[in-house]
């Protein structure tokens, strides 16, 4: 029979060790070249429960909802089951029904991922430390299937069909609506998804599907692109290139670390075909003394064991020590790529043994990074009942997220492993009895042709392996793409750290700038009700809008007024530093008198003097450079939002009886020609 690994199976994917477990890059079943089939094992499968933090949980409160079993199908589910126990969490203490400026108090919304929910609330800074200054409820809710939301007990395998992201999402748009309803929230009350890597896929296509529950989506690290059927074609090799790359000098990692771990597979391949090669196999790799390494699908399997220590540590790493990875059951230090590759810098004069050791040091960081094992077994088991969200991620997989993985090992430092879609739908059909649609992915979701939605933010990490999948373009300008060049998995959603770089500083503002930016959206479009005139109230001229606007276009206007040649998107970039936004196509230059009426137009709103704001708004946008949604920047971006908002209140408010020709030039006829792409760093 021909040597093949059926599937790309061993890319371990997604930010956190109950993550990687569980999101894989594809089947978790290896076929190997004897024809028999083998589970990877997965360690540290469950969250430690002591590095849970309980300054957290103190601040939540546990509770359990009877979800809906299936949200789309009338006929009653199997054994007349209409429900299952939903875990999650409502934590309140920074809450306000009413904030300083007048908007109700956000939620702020997790949408759980392939893991017990817990792993999200102890991780989830971007979340915690927002809390207080948006006045935020926060709620993480687990996915159906995972964690302790289990339906059908113990009998759940018997009953996969009502795992999947539809009806994950469904849950999660009920239980924001049952919220609002318990507290009573106001129409108005904003809702803002947070998520991670297929959490961060939830977000977003939970905003897609969901706008009227979801008003706005920080969709951290999410491969919504790493599907077959997309156009221009996803890149099957990506994910193996990105561990490739974060072994590599320009990653900061040794120079020889590529090479020599490529070497590594040779020595395998060279060794592996009979009794005493296998034997200086083990011996040199530390296993232990009884490891069954008797075949060459034993090797095949050994080397998947190998290659999967470089994927956990690429996706987390991150510039300071972290148990993220490991479920929180012990350290690994910062950049741990680097640290693995610190074995592997010689090799001009090594014997193979020498080769065999430092490959067995560098998986070391991961798979003994407490220190304590004298040997590695990569065949030993885990706890089945703590390593069923693998499972389950490996059902999705095949039901619902074929995602396509291969290897070359020419520009990678794996070996050659062609995606094989047949094998997989081999795999799923053998393990699941589920035959995948390859292009359900991208019908269902749209591909890259998502333009008609809004509010959604995409950050991705350049040392994440993810990023291949993930939108690295501006959408629109309601869907920008921002890069963290030193960032590893949704590094941004973690907690702020002393060793942060400066790219993620400054993600996290724009993050918050934009979750104001849709706060705000969600009052306007919300006006509260007068029963007893059945009429909307608008917000009055002088209110809190019109001087929030007119101290944020003041604060446009003077920064574009020193701007200049270079025009305000020019001043915001030299200001940020290393903050850089390529522009696509350089906006011509304006000139003083453009600056000049830009300030004029400022001074009238902050005046009061309505006409002056008429003007600003009916100028057009092309003067001010807010065709491509002002740059990202907190101070472009307000002064850009404030001309829409302005727009949108003179017509409303400020002049009801404005003619249709006078309506028309207040939306604003130019548009400015540039594309503003808001990349970091």
């Amino acid at each position: 029979m021909a040597n093949r690994v059926a599937l790309a199976a061993l890319v371990l994917a997604v930010a956190s060790l109950t993550e990687v477990h569980a999101m894989l890059t594809g089947p978790r079943h290896i076929r190997l070249g004897d024809g028999r089939s083998r589970q990877l094992q997965r360690p540290f499968s469950s969250v430690a429960t002591h590095s849970l933090r309980k300054d957290l949980l103190a601040q939540c409160k546990l509770n359990w909802r009877n979800a809906s079993l299936d949200h789309f199908s009338r006929v009653p589910p199997a054994g007349d089951i209409t429900t299952f126990p939903q875990r999650y969490f409502v934590c309140a203490s920074h809450w306000q029904r009413e904030t300083a400026d007048g908007t109700p108090g956000p939620v702020f919304f997790y949408l759980g991922n392939e893991a017990d929910v817990t792993l999200y609330l102890n991780n989830t800074g971007l979340m915690w430390e927002s809390a207080a200054d948006f006045g935020a409820m926060l709620v993480f809710a687990e996915h159906r299937y995972y964690g302790e939301s289990v339906p059908y007990g113990k009998a759940v395998k018997k009953h996969m069909g009502y795992l999947s992201a539809e009806q994950a999402m469904a849950d999660y748009a009920q239980l924001i609506m049952e919220l609002k309803e318990q507290y009573q929230m106001p129409p108005s009350t904003a809702v803002i998804g947070f998520g991670g890597s297929y959490g961060g896929m939830l977000a977003a296509w939970m905003r897609l599907k969901y706008p009227h529950v979801l008003d706005g989506a920080i969709a951290a690290s999410a491969p919504i692109w790493n599907f077959l059927g997309e156009v221009p074609a996803f890149d099957p090799g990506s994910f193996a290139k990105g561990v490739t790359y974060d072994a590599s000098e320009l990653a900061g990692s040794a120079p020889a670390c590529v090479d020599n771990v490529k070497a590594t597979w040779d020595l395998l391949a060279s060794y592996g075909g009979d009794d005493a090669g296998r034997k200086f196999l083990a011996g040199g790799l530390r296993l232990c003394p009884g490891v069954p390494l008797k075949s060459a699908g034993d090797v095949e399997y050994l080397r998947a064991w190998l290659g999967a220590a470089w994927d956990y540590m690429a996706m987390g790493n991150f510039p300071y020590p972290s148990s993220y990875i490991t479920n929180g059951h012990g350290l690994l230090p910062a950049f741990p790529v680097r640290a693995a590759c610190e074995p592997l810098a010689g090799g001009d004069d090594w014997s193979d043994a020498d080769l065999l050791d430092a490959m067995a040091a560098a998986v070391g960081v991961f798979y003994n990074h407490t220190g304590d094992l004298a040997c590695f077994d990569p065949f030993a088991g885990t706890d089945p009942d703590s390593d069923h969200d693998a499972n389950w991620w490996d059902y999705q997989w095949c039901a619902e997220m074929l995602m396509p993985f291969a290897k070359d090992g020419d520009s990678d430092m794996f070996w050659p492993e062609p995606f094989d879609l047949g094998a997989s739908v081999e795999a799923c059909q053998d393990n699941w009895g589920v035959t995948p649609r390859p292009l359900w992915a991208t019908t269902q979701w749209g591909g890259r042709r998502i333009a008609a939605g809004s509010n959604i933010v995409f950050s991705n990490g350049l040392l994440d392996p993810w990023h291949g999948g993930g939108v690295l373009e501006d959408i629109s300008d309601s869907m920008p793409a921002v890069i963290i060049p030193e960032g590893a998995h949704h590094l941004d959603l973690m907690f702020s750290h002393p060793d942060d770089p400066l790219s993620v500083i400054e993600v996290r503002k724009f993050q918050r700038e934009s979750i104001r930016d849709w706060i705000q959206q969600a009052a306007q479009q919300s006006p509260s009700v007068d029963p007893t005139s059945g009429s909307s109230s608008l917000p009055a001229a002088g209110g809190r809008f019109r001087q929030w606007a007119a101290a944020a276009a003041a604060a446009g206007a003077g920064a574009s007024a020193t701007a200049g040649d270079g025009g305000m998107r020019d001043s915001h970039r030299q200001a940020h530093g290393s903050m850089q936004r390529p522009l696509r196509q350089h906006q011509q230059q304006r000139g003083q008198h453009e600056q000049q009426q830009q300030q004029q137009h400022a001074v009238a709103m902050a005046g009061g003097r309505v006409d002056g704001a008429e003007a600003a708004v009916a100028e057009g946008g092309a003067a001010d450079g807010c065709g491509g949604g002002g740059g990202g920047c907190p101070v472009h971006r307000a002064w850009c939002a404030v001309r829409g908002w302005a727009a949108a209140a003179w017509r409303q408010v400020w002049a009801p009886q404005a003619e249709v020709e006078g309506d028309a030039r207040a939306r604003g006829r130019g548009r400015s020609e540039g594309h503003f792409s808001r990349r970091l760093g």
